[in-house]
Formats: C-alpha cells, structure tokens, sequence
C-alpha cells in the first residue's frame, strides 16, 4: 500500500513516515565501531568467530578466552551491540547477531564484524538488530560494497549513513516484540528440522542394517544373537545380500528420433531429490544425442553425478519422459524387491559410498559410473514385508520433514511482510490486535 500523501504521514528523506516518527541516519542513534571496551577484572571474555553466528542472526557457539590473548587485533563489544559480517558473502548470507549474555558482558570475536551500539534513549538495540535483517539493508550494503573480488567488504560509511525511519522508543520496543516473537517460532521450528534430520539419519543407519525390530530389541537389552544377527556383518540372518543387477537389471529404451516430433526430456537432482522436467526438444534439435524413453517406476542414475546421489524413481508425471544416454534406467524385480527400499538404501550415506566406487576418475564429470560396476553393487535385502515397512517408517519422517519445511517456509513470509510494514510505518502497533505467535 502506498503512504503517499496519506492522512497522518510526512514526506522524508527515507520516504512518506508516521507524522510521529523521524528519518535518522544510523550514525544518529547508534555508535558505529565504537572503541574497545576493557573488563574490570582483566580476566576471561567471551568470543565469537564469524561460524559463532548464524546466518538466520542468532549467536550458535563462543569460546571463553583470556582478555590479555584478545586485547588487540580483535573486534571488541558488548551486551546488546549488534554485530553484522562485514565481508562477503557473509553479509549477503545474514551473518550477525544481536548478542546477549557475554561473559561480564564484555566480547571480543572476528575482525570482519562492524559493530552497532544503540545510543540509550533514542533506539531500542533490537529495533536496531530488527532493521540488519532486512531485506533493504542486505541490498544496499551488497551495492555498496568496496573492494576486490572475494574480499569484498560492507564499508563503515554506508552503516553511519543508512536510512531509517525511527519510532518513539516505546514503539520501538512492542515492534521489536512482535518481530522477536516470529523470530524464536523460526528458531523452535528449525531446532525442530535438525532434530527430525538427525533421527532419519539414525533410522536409516539401523533400518538399514539391522532392520524394524532392532531398536525395540536393544531396547530389551538383546544381543546381535538374541535377536537373529550375524556376528560378522551385523545383517539379521533372515536377510541377504544380493547384486543389484539381479533384482534391478538395467533397462533401456532406445528412441528413433524423428525430426518433426517433440521429445520432453527428464532431469536428475543430486541427493536424492528427485526428478525434474526440462523443456522438450524438437527432433530436429536433438542431433546426433541418444534418446531413450523413461516409464513410471523406473530407478533412474545419471551416470556422471551418481557418487553425488543422483538417484531417483520416475513418478507417473515423468512416464514418457526422455532422457539422454547420460541416463541409466533399471527396473527393480518387484517379486524380490521394493523400488522404494532400494533407493532408499542407495542414497544412504553407505548407498552413496558404493556409488562412488562404482564411478571412478576425477572430479565432475570425469566420475562416471559404470553399468558394470553398478550391477555389482550388493544390496542388504531383508524379506519384501520388512523392506515395505522400512520404507513407510522413512515416509513418515520425510513428511514431517515436509510440513516442517512448508511451516517455515510460512513464517518467514510472515516475517518479511511484517518487517517491511511494520519498520516502515505502514502497520502501527497500536492499531494492531494482540499478536498471538501460534504453535
């Protein structure tokens, strides 16, 4: 919505404002770099390299050190300063933080920090940390970068002169609230990613090896022998081992290509995220390439990105697909074997290391896989039940996975709304209702 000339706002040079607000450069309400800072007993502080900060501008690690080993050649702060990466593409990425809690209050970290310190009584440290966040400030400090490629570095000028339009103090702080709250629902739902991640990546190490009752089972206290494992390979003695040209023999389907006709192709993502459709091509345009047709069901490699997880099973979208000879196709034995389990073992870490065997020379493109090689690789088959199980146990992580991605991805739309109408005035808080994060 546009605030020109609308009732209750001023032109500015930061652009139409709440007729109680004022445009300020930063320099007017914050020290920029301000001096060191010298803890009263001269004993340890806190300190923050450039990984210490997260792109998303929380504080996720920090080392306690002694004063005397970082009074000099690094950056020095405080409780409540706010810290923004100076250098690319750290800045472009959103390292920074707005940091707390420092031992004695007192910080010292990288030298490719600038430092914002809110002058009291004219700006809140969070409205300050509120306004590094956003989008406008990450573009104009992208254009106003100085220096060589790689080295490029956000100059101390652009922070003293950066524009923004400054509440009273006490809106400052409900706007600070409002935004802090979306912020730590970002925060629990991506602590809630990691850890969803983390325990998919624990289940397929065991589903894979040991098989659905393993964990109940070693949660009864039963050994490998207990519960009918191989001392040797730790596989469940109902289990084998097969090749995988056995139970997925390679399969293809070789196109005439006529020049008249079109012939949409089919692309790989690498680990294991799935198919994409690229533009279809005339037969005219093909030349001397290959063709080959793609069904339903196929377990599909691309033979240079195999060791990278390009590996997938065609949906009923990519039926009648073409891809070139890059692309190799088996057809998994369904009577021995589920398409699922055995994608979903092959982008394992393990899966993928046998991959990487399979496809030897340099790096790139040079890595290609071997029909020979990949029809040799062993697969652990347990009974085609257990497989079906293994496989729907997965599915169910992969779909939390997914609500969590799209409720993330939800609230940092809200985010950015919220950020741009709120920090601009568009939105006053008083004439906001009670804002009520939801679980």
């Amino acid at each position: 919505m546009s605030l020109v000339k609308k009732a209750g706002y001023k032109e500015t040079y930061v652009g139409w404002i709440p007729n109680d607000w004022q445009p300020a450069h930063l320099a007017k309400v914050a020290d920029i770099n301000p001096g060191r800072t010298k803890p009263e007993s001269g004993g340890e502080v806190s300190f923050l390299t450039m990984s210490d900060v997260s792109e998303t501008g929380r504080v996720i690690g920090g080392q306690i050190r002694k004063y005397q080993d970082v009074a000099k050649g690094f950056t020095s702060f405080i409780d409540n300063d706010v810290l923004v990466a100076k250098i690319t593409p750290c800045f472009e990425n959103g390292k920074g933080a707005l940091v707390q809690n420092l031992l004695g209050g007192i910080g010292f970290g990288s030298t490719e920090f600038h430092v914002i310190r809110a002058k009291q009584e004219l700006a809140v440290p969070a409205f300050l940390y509120l306004h590094t966040r956003s989008d406008m400030f990450r573009r104009l400090g992208e254009r106003n970068m100085v220096g060589s490629a790689g080295q490029k570095r956000v100059p101390t000028d652009f922070l003293r002169e950066y524009p923004i339009a400054l509440p009273p103090v006490a809106e400052q702080e409900k706007i600070a609230t409002i935004l802090t709250a979306v912020d730590d629902k970002l925060d629990v739902i991506a602590r809630q990613i990691v850890t969803t991640q983390t325990l998919k990546q624990g289940l397929m190490q065991s589903l894979f090896s040991r098989g659905v009752g393993a964990q109940v089972a070693v949660d009864k206290g039963l050994s490998n022998t207990d519960i009918g494992h191989c001392p040797k390979s730790g596989l469940s003695t109902r289990w084998s081992e097969r090749r995988l040209g056995d139970i997925a023999p390679l399969v293809r389907r070789p196109v005439d290509v006529e020049s008249h006709k079109s012939y949409p192709e089919l692309g790989l993502r690498s680990y294991g995220k799935g198919t994409f459709h690229k533009p279809a091509l005339l037969g005219s345009e093909v030349g001397k390439k290959r063709l080959f047709e793609i069904k339903a069901g196929d377990l599909l490699f691309s033979n240079v990105f195999a060791w990278e997880g390009a590996v997938a099973i065609a949906k009923p979208k990519d039926d009648g697909r073409f891809g070139s000879h890059r692309y190799i196709t088996c057809v998994v034995d369904n009577s021995l074997a589920d398409t699922s389990y055995i994608f979903r073992f092959l982008t394992t870490p393990a899966g993928i290391a046998l991959l990487t065997l399979a496809s030897p020379g340099g790096a790139g493109r040079n890595k290609t896989l071997g029909l020979a090689a990949l029809a040799n690789i062993t697969i652990p088959l347990p009974p085609l039940d257990e497989q079906r199980k293994i496989t729907d146990i997965l599915n169910s992580v992969d779909a939390k996975l997914k609500t969590l991605n799209a409720k993330l991805t939800h609230y940092e739309t809200i985010k950015r709304g919220l950020t741009q109408k709120l920090l601009t005035g568009e939105w006053r808080v008083n004439a906001l209702p009670e804002t009520r994060i939801a679980a």
